[in-house]
This record gives C-alpha cells, structure tokens and sequence, in this order.
C-alpha cells in the first residue's frame, strides 16, 4: 500500500512537472515576443514589460491616493501633516498581461504641521482608514517603423540570451539531481523527492525568467527611447472614514457656556490622472479632482482659537471649561459638506529627475478657501538606476481670496513645506 502510495505521488509530479520544463517555459517567452511582434499598433514591449516601464516613469509619488505600481508605499507631507502608509492588493492575471485595477487599503495619521506655525492645524489627532480602487486605462504607444524595427531587434535578442541561460541552469540543475543519492534525502522516496524538487525548480526559474525578460525590455525602452509618445491615465476613488473623532470645546460668544463638539471628518474623493511621455519634450502629469468633506466651522477655520489669557481680558464668563483646556475655539459651530476641486500640473524635461508642478485647490459652498501650491519635485534614483523616492519641496500659497480673517499678512498666508513618498516591496504585475 505504501509502495502504490509512493509510486502515484511519484506519477502526479511528474505529471505536474511536465507541464513545466525548460523547453516550455522557453517556448513562452518566444511566444509574447511573436505577439509583440505581431502588432502594428506602434506597441514595442509587452504588457508586464509596460508595467515595468510605467511604474519607473510613475515617479511623483506625494499623497496616499498618487498612484504607486509597489506593493506596498509611505507618504508624509509636512504642511497638513499628514502620514500614510498603504498596501496594494492584485491577483496574477497572467504571464503578460496588463494591470487593469489596483485596490489598495491603508492608514492615515495626523503628527506635528508647519501650517501650525501660522495658521491653526486643521486636523487634530487624526487616524483614518482609507480604502481606494483605480481604474487604470490602456498604455498606448506611439513609435514609426524604424523604432518598431530596433525594438523588435532588441527584444528578440534578449529572448534568445535567456534561452541559453535557461537551458544552462537546467542542465546544471539536472546534473546536481543525478549526483544525489538516498543519504540526501533520508526517509524519503528518491523518486517523489526528486520530482518535488524539479516541480519547485521549473516554477522559480519560469517566475525569474519571464520576470527578466519583461525587466530587460523596459531596460532597453528606457535606454534607448525607441518611441514617439507613451500615453497613460488612471481614474481613482477614494474613501476615507475617520476611526479618532477629535473634541473642540467652543463656545458661540465671551458671554456663552463651553460646550463640547466632535468632528466627522469623513471624505470622498475622486480624480483622473493623464501622463503624457515623450521621448524629446519630457513627461506631462495632469490631474483633475473633485472632493467631498463632511467638514465643520472648525476645519474651515470659521471659528477662532483662543487661550485663557485672552479670554480673561476679553471678558469671557466661562473661565472653568477653559482652565481645564487653555485651548478653546469662539464662534459658531457648524457641520457642513464642503465639496472642492482640484488641479494637478507636474512636468518632467527628457532626461530629467526633477521637475516643477503647480496644484491649486478651490472649496466651495460655506468654505471658500482658494490654495495653491508650486512645488520642485525629485525623483531619487537607487543604485539598480530605479526610483526609489519622490521628494517635493514647494512653497504653499493659503487662502489667496482671503477668506479666513486671521491670515491677513504675507507672511501668514505663505509656508515652506516637503512631502516624501516611498515605494517598496516587489512591483505589482
């Protein structure tokens, strides 16, 4: 019984490993380089090998809901003090095929702000979760036959350089197998171990060599810039749902009682992205957004800050709340939607790892702040010549249309700020 278990594990992974063998996995490689081949539509690399190539020109990388083709990716500004962290989920769709959506899910945290050097911070002890799906459009690229031709040189030529490396690594593999003996795998049947063993080999050297294949492609595109124009865009939605609800202690006038108020900072956004790279002018980002925040009087900087002091030589009849607190807001409270738009402009020259981009957000209804922001963004380079960061120093212009009473002043109304976003772990395919 022992014998026919042995002998039928042994034919089920063989049967397993057949289906994966050198000459098949080679055969597969040969087969997405005749399909890119094939096509007249000006497209030079194959489905993962764009994944590679988008997500190193995917350099701008400032806030969680930027798009990021890692696995996992941080962002940190310095002006609202916002941090994310966030991790991409997404399922193989097979050996070349496009990235269609990511669904990604992370963190948003609240620390110390410069806009509290002059302006209020206007979230407090924030923590939220944020939940966020993009639907990515087709790459299409733009390249005249004599680019199709050398690419297609290129890649035929990288294919056939891993085939004879496939075929060496197998054939060092086989002779390491025959070597082995029963001493080497004691307790074992030598026949099921050595068919474990070739099953897990094929699927490791399939995964390295397709993977090798599609980098080498977008090594080749990046180095050479054997195209026209490359065009990409992606639409996103994002939800974030406050777990932490701040506390105001607020009283509408000096002669009114303190009273407690929570905030729901609960906010929907959503916003398309074009990327326009070309091989002589350089890549153009341009974002449209539209923003929804259940805000209040506090965030939109309707009702004004005041400390003990103050409030004494105004006069104000509560002293005891604001003893306990020395931090209390005067004005009216009010909870409102305040929905925004949003335009992005971030412009990379040929060849360049830094760029200049101009944002400028517009709330509407109660909250009428108008902001812009002109921004340096640097693309970090690692030593594998891959982005490995994107720092942007930019100086943020606050309420242009002087909304908010206590920003009267240049010098309130300007800030310097940096935001960081890292990408990291393995690249989503």
């Amino acid at each position: 019984m022992r014998r026919l278990f042995f002998t039928g594990s042994f034919c089920l992974l063989s049967f397993v490993s057949l289906a994966q063998t050198g000459e098949s996995i080679i055969d597969e490689i040969k087969e997405i380089n005749k399909t890119v081949t094939s096509q007249h539509s000006g497209t030079v690399i194959s489905n993962r090998a764009m994944n590679v190539f988008m997500a190193d020109k995917i350099g701008y990388l400032s806030a969680g809901d930027d798009l990021s083709f890692y696995t996992n990716y941080v962002t940190f500004n310095s002006m609202d003090g916002i941090f994310t962290v966030n991790h991409n989920f997404q399922k193989p769709n097979g050996i070349d095929e496009p990235l269609k959506t990511l669904f990604s899910v992370g963190f948003k945290a609240n620390v110390n702000s410069i806009g509290a050097t002059f302006l209020d911070k206007q979230f407090d002890d924030e923590l939220a979760l944020t939940m966020n799906y993009k639907w990515l459009c087709k790459t299409k690229t733009h390249a005249d036959k004599s680019q199709q031709k050398f690419m297609n040189a290129l890649r035929a030529a990288a294919a056939q350089t891993l085939e004879i490396a496939i075929e060496k690594e197998i054939a060092d593999f086989k002779t390491a197998l025959n070597k082995m003996d029963t001493a080497d795998v004691s307790g074992q049947n030598m026949d099921t171990a050595k068919a474990l063993m070739q099953q897990n080999f094929y699927e490791e050297i399939k995964e390295k060599y397709v993977t090798l294949f599609s980098s080498r492609q977008a090594e080749l595109l990046t180095k050479t810039n054997n195209f026209k124009l490359i065009t990409f865009g992606y639409t996103s939605f994002t939800v974030t749902v406050p777990l932490v609800f701040p506390t105001y202690t607020v009283a509408p006038s000096f002669t009114a009682s303190f009273a407690k108020k929570y905030s729901y900072p609960l906010q929907i956004m959503l916003q398309h992205t074009r990327l326009w790279e070309s091989s002589k002018l350089g890549r153009l980002f341009l974002t449209l957004g539209a923003n929804l925040l259940f805000s209040n009087s506090k965030l939109s900087y309707g009702v004004d800050k005041i400390n003990i002091s103050t409030y004494k030589n105004m006069g104000g009849a509560d002293t005891l709340h604001l003893a306990e607190n020395n931090k209390a807001y005067l004005g009216l409270y009010q909870t409102f939607f305040t929905p925004s738009l949003k335009v992005r402009i971030v412009y990379y020259p040929t060849g360049s790892h830094i760029g200049i981009s101009l944002m400028a957000a517009q709330n509407i209804g109660l909250d009428k702040l108008f902001n812009v922001r002109l921004g340096v963004p640097i693309v970090l380079i690692n030593p594998k010549k891959v982005p490995a960061a994107a720092v942007e120093c930019y100086v943020s212009f606050f309420d242009i249309n002087h909304t908010v009473k206590n920003t009267e002043g240049r010098g309130k109304r300007t800030a310097l700020g940096l935001s960081v976003g890292i990408p990291f772990s393995r690249l989503m395919y």
